[in-house]
């Protein structure tokens, strides 16, 4: 009883020390699982060193099992150099399993080693511990060299299997019964090994027993064999069908994608012909898959593009993708905009064919183009834009144009239509504008919309400035003619400022600048519509860009003065008062003409500070002049923005306190069309200045288009009739009625008449005979500083009038 449980004890502890080096070895294998990665030296040593104490326990239970004298004689001395020997063996068994793969030469070759290490280890190692109880018994030997084939080659094959494929679905049961049945095997070869070795004489009590049965080992260790190559087969039939089902996993994916793809796919074969597309494909060229297949390029792509084709195609077949745009047409005759990616098919290492994937980029096109359009091109007009006319220039520099014409164009009038119709018609004009620019220009000329009512003109191509000049009267000459928009007969007209390349400049900013003080001075030229720059205009600093920075610096290094122009009565023949005019007087330039900065600080808001000064600096004169003893009128003018200012009835009232001089002298000049812009609005400021207790005169009255009936309820005192009228007289009996209707129509409204521009002496006379009681004009005196105003007046005993 005693005896069979050692024989179990020693066989169960074989076992289990023989699956406990599988388990290891297996475990191994799992962790490694398809990443193929190499282990270095330094990390198989520990791996090394503890399969080394494994297997020595396992050969020292079976030395035991075998003979109780040899264990004790002959093991435990062995033993040092047996696990140095082992240990050695096993490492040099990891490093041959590292560099095996599942090819069939390799495995066949690496099975072999492997099974040949494990034999010369066992039959070395027993050699060595029963000498010289050694008998050969070649028939065991040679079963014994069999079993450990048959149990090497499935564990090997098994850790390949393990290792070189994905197989993540074994769990720590399966993992443990596989290590059981390898123990079994492995152990097995171990006492196979020593009993094919040792001579009976030398059996110990456990081994004597089976020697009368002597097959019996080797048919045992035969079933275990049968156990043991059915486990990789398993394995293997487990990953076969893992490898089918994700085979299917991944062909449904591709169909998938293939199908449902939102690029139309072709595929071709080497020859160049589709053997398969998509749904998309159809539906992008009009033709049912079944049509389409068996064909080749030429049936498809239009004949430009089908050398681009296939040369992208002769690029796959050598492995190198392609990406392109092309024309496509469809079955039903529109073209569409593809975009082409050609991509090689590899099986096996070859390119057996390529998918060609076109993609509809119609529409992206299209919107391409419209952004495109739209970022150089303006929206009102459809004409070129800033952006477009400044590459066209530098286009035509670098074509090497020898001169060059910049034509900048401004329409008059403009801002009226805009304030009186609507910004509806004056965004129609303009468009009507551009329209007949571009056709006068035709061919010749290069037009594009800069803001606002401005436009550019670039003459490419100029023989001369002639040439220039009438390029720009034929584009006066089309805006002549009145524009029909919403049932109004339009008139305008426009301002063209020229500069020349390269005499006025090589960069298109320069020449803008230069066509810009052309056109600003020109527009203050009557009777004229164009003007070729020259130095003579910068030097007189038109610059409106400069000027604007050069007012609001005036305004606060008050560089303004006042100019005073007198204003006589025709019967007492002396000064009744006198109309302030300011003068710029620029410490670079000298005196600079309201004519070229009032417009501008008009345009920009700047008129508002600069009326304020204005006012001030009269009121304060007006009150030296009191205190000196003269008491006369000053009459103000006030712009059309400033009188629509919010502030502008408190700022009146303000400066007249300040100052504290009597409102009564003071007379606030406005004109007929700053009266009509909202007129409710006016009629409530005109009361509140006349309860301050100011006058109010119309100037420049008979030129513009307020209706006589508001006269009556505008709280005015004086018509001032405008010079253009007063210069005719001598010429056109015309003005002559003007005049006198106005005068009869002031004198029934109780009206004061006065005439400004008087400058002859046939002019006064007639003024005289009519009975108009006050004129001013350069034939009395031109406006002058106070200083000489007052010599002017203490000059003068009685004020005679020229020639009575």
């Amino acid at each position: 009883m005693a005896d069979s449980l050692l024989i179990f004890i020693n066989i169960t502890m074989s076992v289990l020390l023989s699956a406990g080096c599988s388990y290891l070895a297996l475990k191994e294998a799992f962790k490694r699982n398809g990443q193929k990665q190499l282990v270095t030296k330094k990390e198989l040593w520990l791996p090394s060193f503890i399969y080394t104490i494994f297997y020595c326990l396992l050969h020292a239970s079976v030395t035991l099992m075998v003979s109780y004298d040899i264990f004790i004689q002959r093991f435990v001395y062995f033993a040092p150099i047996f696990i140095v020997i082992c240990f050695f063996s096993i490492y040099l068994s990891l490093r041959l399993f590292q560099d095996v793969n599942t090819d069939k030469v390799h495995f066949i070759k690496g099975g072999f080693i492997f099974s040949l290490i494990m034999m010369a280890g066992n039959f070395a190692t027993y050699t060595g511990l029963i000498y010289p109880y050694v008998e050969f018994k070649p028939m065991y030997i040679g079963l014994t060299i069999l079993m450990t084939l048959g149990v090497t080659f499935p564990f090997f094959r098994m850790l390949l299997q393990l290792n070189n494929q994905e197989s993540n679905s074994y769990g720590g049961k399966t993992h443990a019964f596989w290590s059981f049945i390898m123990g079994l095997g492995f152990s097995g070869i171990t006492y196979l090994t020593a009993y094919s070795l040792l001579s009976p004489e030398k059996f110990g009590p456990q081994l004597s027993r089976v020697e009368n049965n002597q097959m019996l080992p080797f048919i045992i260790e035969m079933g275990i064999l049968l156990a043991l190559w059915f486990i990789p087969d398993h394995l293997a039939n487990d990953l076969h069908k893992k490898q089918m089902k994700d085979i299917y996993v991944k062909e449904q994916e591709y169909r998938s994608l293939y199908q449902n793809n939102l690029s139309a796919i072709f595929t071709y074969n080497r020859d160049a012909v589709i053997i398969e597309a998509n749904n998309r494909a159809a539906d992008m060229t009009g033709y049912p898959i079944e049509m389409m297949i068996g064909q080749g390029f030429q049936s498809y792509v239009m004949e430009k593009d089908l050398d681009q084709i296939q040369t992208a195609f002769q690029k796959s077949l050598i492995g190198k993708p392609s990406k392109f745009e092309m024309k496509f047409p469809h079955q039903k005759g529109h073209i569409m905009s593809i975009q082409v990616i050609v991509v090689p098919i590899h099986l096996d290492g070859e390119v057996t064919g390529a998918h060609v994937l076109a993609t509809d980029i119609t529409e992206a096109i299209r919107d391409k183009e419209q952004i495109q359009y739209l970022a150089y091109h303006d929206e009102l007009t459809g004409l070129p834009n800033r952006r477009y006319f400044n590459e066209e220039f530098e286009k035509k520099v670098q074509e090497g144009h020898d001169q060059m014409a910049i034509l900048l164009l401004d329409l008059n009038r403009f801002k009226i239509v805009n304030d009186t119709l609507g910004h509806g018609y004056g965004d129609e004009l303009i468009s009507r504008v551009g329209k007949r620019c571009v056709k006068v220009l035709g061919t010749k000329g290069f037009i594009a919309r800069m803001s606002g009512d401005e436009f550019i003109v670039l003459l490419p191509s100029i023989g001369c400035r002639n040439d220039v000049h009438k390029v720009a009267a034929a584009i006066h000459e089309s805006l002549e003619a009145p524009f029909d928009i919403g049932g109004h007969d339009i008139i305008t007209s426009t301002s063209i400022g020229i500069s020349l390349y390269p005499q006025d400049g090589h960069d298109l900013s320069t020449l803008l600048k230069k066509a810009d003080i052309a056109m600003y001075t020109m527009k203050k030229s009557e009777g004229a519509y164009q003007l070729l720059f020259s130095d003579q205009l910068e030097e007189k600093g038109i610059n409106p860009i400069e000027l604007e920075e050069n007012l609001r610096k005036a305004l606060i290094n008050e560089e303004f003065e006042l100019y005073y122009q007198p204003q006589f009565s025709l019967k007492t023949n002396q000064v009744i008062g006198v109309e302030a005019l300011v003068r710029w007087n620029h410490p670079v330039k000298g005196l600079i003409s309201p004519v070229d900065f009032i417009p501008l600080a008009e345009e920009t808001g700047l008129i508002i500070p600069l009326g304020h000064r204005i006012l001030m600096e009269a009121c304060k004169q007006l009150k030296i002049w009191i205190q000196e003893g003269h008491e006369f009128k000053i009459s103000v003018n006030v712009s059309s923005r400033q009188f629509h200012d919010a502030t502008f009835v408190d700022m009146v009232r303000d400066v007249l306190n300040t100052y504290d001089v009597p409102p009564s002298l003071i007379e606030l000049e406005v004109t007929e069309s700053t009266t009509m812009h909202h007129v409710e609005e006016a009629l409530a400021k005109l009361t509140a200045l006349r309860e301050i207790g100011v006058s109010i005169a119309i100037d420049d009255f008979g030129i513009e288009y307020s209706s006589l009936s508001y006269l009556q309820k505008f709280s005015i005192q004086t018509l001032k009739i405008d010079r253009s009228f007063i210069m005719g007289l001598d010429d056109h009996e015309s003005n002559k009625a003007i005049v006198s209707a106005i005068h009869a129509m002031a004198k029934h409204l109780n009206l004061t008449i006065v005439a400004e521009g008087v400058e002859t002496e046939s002019q006064l006379s007639w003024l005289k005979e009519l009975e108009c009681e006050y004129a001013q004009g350069y034939y009395f005196s031109r406006p002058v500083p106070a200083g000489e105003l007052m010599d002017y007046i203490e000059g003068m005993d009685t004020v005679a009038v020229m020639g009575s």
